[in-house]
This record gives structure tokens, sequence and C-alpha cells, in this order.
């Protein structure tokens, strides 16, 4: 964790630096067809291809003073949407890649180049059912199991600097950070007994988005750079009801994600 908060707090300075660049060094690299003007509401379709991703995902129990920590990471190639909700194996075991998800994003450029904004995520899952039958001799036995549903939102305030690069090209780097929570239940089923297990995510984040944007025609924009999500904290609770009896349990959780991540955009002059 550490050492992810480290690279992070390097790729934040350069960023800040980035944000402090003289505006007259800015404007003489060209003008991206008006991208980054003061007075401008950038309304942003985020993260809608994940082209490459790489994320590591973990919860830690503590169990009479023993540390349980159960993980994946893993890469991925995408030339489509985001990622799902409905998995059942990540909700079960580790937190889902909330950094993923598509978003919508809304920013404003206060005075030239210097933009303020905030970004939403909103996903969720149908859930399904799942059945198990075994066949012993003339015993049949069947165990079923819904797949989790979920929800999950997410809010990620940020702020950026527009620097033109050319006529149709532009470098927008912000950073910011995010909260995400993630609430999901399924129910199983052995014989008579019902057994309903609910899990909601908590996690916050470190977010460093340096995006190239191309700026094709005025008030349009598409972009595309990598992504760093760093885990500050992030938390599980836990609640597993069977009949009458409930049983709850509180654990750590956390998501790193790196990746490089394509959206679309575009602008209106408000002010």
């Amino acid at each position: 964790m550490k050492a992810n908060l480290r690279i992070a707090s390097a790729l934040a300075a350069a960023a800040a630096a980035a944000v402090v660049a003289s505006p007259s060094d800015a404007r003489a690299a060209g003008h991206a067809n008006g991208f980054g003007e003061k007075g401008q509401l950038i309304i942003s379709a985020d993260r809608l291809v994940p082209v490459f991703n790489y994320a590591s995902s973990s919860v830690t129990r503590t169990e009479n003073g023993i540390e349980l920590t159960r993980s994946r990471s893993g890469t991925g190639l995408s030339l489509l949407l985001g990622r799902s909700l409905a998995q059942a194996e990540d909700l079960g075991v580790v937190p889902v890649n909330v950094h993923t998800l598509p978003r919508v994003a809304f920013d404003v450029t206060i005075i030239p180049q210097l933009t303020l904004g905030a970004a939403l995520a909103f996903g969720f899952g149908l859930g399904g059912t799942n059945e198990n039958e075994n066949l012993q001799g003339t015993t049949r036995t069947t165990q079923s199991s819904d797949a989790p549903t979920a929800t999950a939102i997410g809010l990620a305030p940020r702020v950026g600097y527009i620097i033109p690069l050319g006529d149709v090209f532009a470098f927008w780097p912000r950073v910011g950070f995010g909260f995400y929570s993630v609430s999901a239940s399924t129910e199983q089923q052995q014989g008579n007994a019902t057994t309903t297990i609910r899990l909601t995510d908590t996690l916050f984040s470190l977010d460093l988005d340096p995006q190239f944007a191309i700026v094709p025609l005025e008030h349009f924009f598409i972009h595309v750079g990598p992504v760093l999500n760093v885990p500050i904290s992030g938390s599980r609770s836990v609640s597993t009801t069977t009949g009458a009896t409930t049983t709850r349990r509180s654990d750590d959780a956390s998501v790193l994600n790196i990746g490089l991540s394509a959206g679309i955009g575009g602008w209106l002059n408000v002010f």
C-alpha cells in the first residue's frame, strides 16, 4: 500500500505541475478548437472503452488475531463497454473493480484551462439463478442459489488543466478522490434452509486521470489516456441470515486499478 501511495504521489506531483503551467505557454502551443477557454461546461462520458487494465482486489479478515487475505489480480482488454456487475465470483470473494464502470462527468473551466468537476458512476446487476443437481444412486438432491444482485454508485470530485497541443489536440491531466459503494445480496437454498448473504463494500481512492483529447471540431472531443486508482481505505460489511439467526462481520477491502481507457465529450459556453 505504501509503495502504491508513493507512485501516486509522484504522478500527482506531475499532474499538479501541469495544472500550474503558464497559461501563456499553453496558448502558444495552439488552440485545440477552443477547448479549455473560460466559461465552458464540459460534459463527458468517461471510461466507455476500458482498452486495457490491470486490477488487484483483496479482502482481509481478522480471526483470533490472524489475518486472512483473499485476493485476485489480472489484466483485461476490451473494445466495447465497461465491466458488468453481474460477476458472482467477484462479489462473493473480492470487491468488484468499480474503476472500470462507465461514468458521466461534469467539469467547468472557472478560468482559462483550469477545470473543476466531478464524475458520477452507477451500475447494477440483475442477478439470476444457479442450480447444482447431484445424483447418487437413485437419490437426487438439488442445491440452488441466486446469483448476486448488485448496485454500485461512485462520486469522484477532481481538478484538471487543459493544455492545447495544436489545432485539434490537447492534454487534460486530472487528479481527484473517489468514493464508491457497492451493495450486493444473494440467497442460497439447501434443503429447507435459506441463507441470505448481504455485502456492502465502501472504497476510497486517489484517482489520477491524464487524458489526451482529440478535438476535430468545436464543442466535441474524443479522449484517451491512462488511469490510476490507488486505494486509500476500504471496508466490507457482511451479514449472513439463516432463519431467525443473523451474524455480522467487517473486513478490510481494497482495489488497485491501472489502465488505459477512452471516452467522448463536448462542451457548452455558459459564461
